[in-house]
């Protein structure tokens, strides 16, 4: 029995709420609690906040049927609530009428969801024989739905980072009140409203950006304070705020279909916040915060994680077995059990929604004795439904690359490369000289030793949602716009255009300029990091503030498809796609002059090659002429295939002649 204020509740009886906190359409959602008798109840009552999940919300009091026993002094009673259907939910509050005719209600609130998607327990989903891949029995679910073979060509395509919460709200349903997790269009660090239906309706806004792999955050039920995704109580559901099953699967048809692939956020590491751990006022081993009365708490699906020993405690503080900020429930994932739970969990993923590749969360805090069997799993499984190039992608956020490639046993299909976004970024400087773009353009900043992969199939980036906005580093030190454009326009070229994936995250393409900072904490004397300027929303939402004053200082209509930035864009991810030459070709050096640079792409079996001309500092240069190299062959007059700032390239017998003024990068096939 559970105790707070005038009333108990019963609370770990597994077949009533709130110990049950996820119903099907055809149980019965029961609740049982009593009120203290030095309150006179005369009726116990529940008010309800119902949602169908269709948009339609009603308030309702539901009277409770008042039990003939006491327990402890206090007055019990129960209700069945109305029945609801599938995708919708309820808040509900305990209540009672007194002897005098007065109502009273708690303030306190729990949430029950409706789903007959998703499964409660691991038992839940089948696993088949489903036949053999390189001698390795392959066991799984059946898909539910068809296959749609991955992409062969990943490394052509412009892959495009998606926050669900603040990518894009439905014109056609509010699904807010349907989560645990808090919704507050005021708070930087609450939900927005943002949704997988909200995806699927901006679809051909990203297809016409060039976008060829979206990567959206994880889609869980997650913890009131996980509006991102990263702290999930439901590893087999989709959070309802976001959407169902069903507009998931949806979206990811709908992607397919505009030759857009879809890689899912997946979270291996942690679960929310959910023990108490002995140095936190819990008993030895932990328990549960649900089962010790913390009313935001909820016991974590599917059934099988409900065991705080497959969690490692504060105690553990390596960089594996750790709790992540010191608050995230860390998973042992060195025990089998763990393994195969995790494993199962993915594999559920893939055969629901036909997605056609894994972001994995955090991997540097997950042993490669977890990794090693899981990509070969993974791989293994995807195979076997049809799935051959499904991708597997790590982030490890090592700042040197001899950290990460202590992961190449593990063998991903890519890293997101955090050492050379490290290496570029340290080159700003000023804003003046831009060298360390360069230099990765090049391919100079390629480390000697292998990523198991290739350096080539890492996922390289300059911004994330865990990063400054690469206008903010521009911005901050130009104090002009159109100055930090003509650089972030050089930057993108460098990138989109580079020798690795390029990924670019959302809001680039509307010149989103926020950063990471710190504020003060005045109770507690401390100072605190915020990420919440660059999880800005991509729609209008004037009304969210923060300590440092709006957070949306929006200078354009949303989702602007004529934005320079934008269009930019557009032109570079053409590029990228329509010559293979920039995958797979040889990047040579022909000439540099202190600030000038100019780069052949070239490979024998190509009947043409890419020239590249840059000014990677800020003084302008005009009619700058070098002697075209003998060992190339005579350049034919170049194809210009874009160019920023107005630079050009020319070429007359034996020379070739630049225009370039500051920051410039043209590109022209010859």
């Amino acid at each position: 029995m559970r105790y707070f204020d005038e009333y108990c509740e019963v609370h770990l009886d597994p077949d009533i709420a709130p110990y049950n906190w996820v119903f099907r359409t055809k149980e019965k959602i029961r609740i049982r609690f009593g009120v203290h008798l030095s309150k006179h109840p005369d009726l116990g009552q529940v008010v309800c906040e119902l949602n169908d999940g269709q948009g339609y919300s009603d308030l309702d009091r539901i009277i409770a049927k008042t039990e003939g026993f006491t327990e402890n002094g206090f007055q019990m009673f129960s209700v069945t609530l109305p029945p609801l259907g599938n995708g919708g939910g309820c808040k509900y509050r305990l209540g009672y009428i007194d002897i005098n005719g007065k109502e009273h209600t708690s303030k306190r609130s729990q949430i029950l969801l409706v789903c007959d998607e998703a499964p409660r327990s691991l038992t839940e989903i089948s696993s088949v024989f489903l036949g053999l891949v390189n001698n390795h029995h392959v066991y799984g679910p059946e898909p539910s739905i068809s296959m749609t073979p991955s992409p062969k060509d990943w490394s052509s395509r412009l892959f495009y980072s998606i926050l669900i919460d603040r990518f894009a709200r439905s014109k056609h349903i509010v699904r807010s009140p349907l989560s645990l997790v808090k919704y507050d269009l005021s708070c930087p660090h609450s939900s927005h409203g943002g949704t997988i239906k909200g995806i699927t309706e901006h679809l051909e806004y990203l297809k016409s950006l060039g976008v060829g792999v979206i990567i959206i955050s994880p889609i869980y039920v997650n913890a009131p304070d996980g509006y991102h995704g990263y702290h999930p109580i439901h590893l087999l559901m989709v959070d309802p705020r976001l959407g169902t099953l069903q507009c998931l699967r949806q979206m990811v048809k709908k992607a397919h279909e505009l030759n857009i692939a879809v890689i899912l956020d997946v979270v291996n590491n942690h679960i929310a916040d959910s023990i108490n751990w002995p140095e936190y006022g819990g008993p030895p081993g932990g328990e549960f915060k649900y089962v010790q009365g913390d009313e935001l708490a909820v016991m974590p699906f599917p059934v099988e994680t409900r065991n705080t020993s497959l969690f490692h405690g504060p105690e553990y503080t390596d960089m594996v077995n750790q709790r992540l900020f010191g608050f995230l429930e860390d998973w042992r994932t060195e025990t089998n059990y763990v393994r195969e739970l995790l494993l199962q969990h993915l594999k559920y993923w893939i055969a629901e929604t036909d997605i056609d590749g894994f972001r994995y969360d955090a991997a540097r805090h997950i042993g490669l004795d977890f990794w090693q069997p899981c990509v070969e799993e993974i791989s293994r499984y995807a195979h076997i439904l049809g799935k051959k190039e499904f991708v597997q992608i790590a982030e490890h956020a090592g700042s040197t690359h001899e950290q990460v490639l202590e992961y190449n046993p593990a063998k991903f299909s890519g890293l997101i490369d955090y050492p050379t976004y490290y290496d570029v970024k340290q080159s700003f400087g000023d804003g003046n000289w831009l060298s360390g773009l360069t230099d990765y353009f090049c391919g100079f900043l390629q480390p000697s030793h292998s990523y198991y992969a290739g350096w080539q199939n890492n996922i390289m980036f300059l911004e994330n949602q865990d990063t400054n906005r690469v206008f903010h580093e521009f911005l901050n030190r130009t104090h002009s716009r159109d100055q930090a454009r003509i650089r972030l326009h050089f930057a993108l070229a460098c990138l989109i255009l580079g020798p690795q994936i390029p990924f670019i995250y959302q809001g680039t393409e509307q010149e989103f300029d926020g950063a990471l900072g710190l504020f003060h904490d005045e109770e507690k004397s401390s100072y605190i990091g915020h990420d919440c300027y660059v999880r800005e929303d991509m729609f209008d939402n004037p009304s969210c503030t923060w300590k440092f004053g709006v957070i949306n200082r929006k200078t354009f209509q949303p989702y602007n498809r004529n934005h320079p930035t934008f269009l930019l864009i557009q032109k570079l991810a053409h590029i990228r796609w329509q010559y293979k030459l920039i995958i797979n070709g040889t990047r040579t050096l022909l000439y540099e002059n202190h600030s000038v640079l100019c780069l052949l792409i070239h490979h024998p079996l190509e009947k043409y090659s890419l020239l590249a001309a840059m000014n990677m500092g800020s003084r302008d240069i005009y009619n700058h002429s070098f002697k075209a190299p003998d060992d190339h062959g005579d350049f034919p007059e170049p194809n210009i295939l874009f160019g920023t700032s107005g630079g050009s390239i020319q070429i007359v017998p034996g020379e070739i002649s630049l225009q370039l003024p500051a920051f410039a990068f043209v590109l022209a096939q010859v």
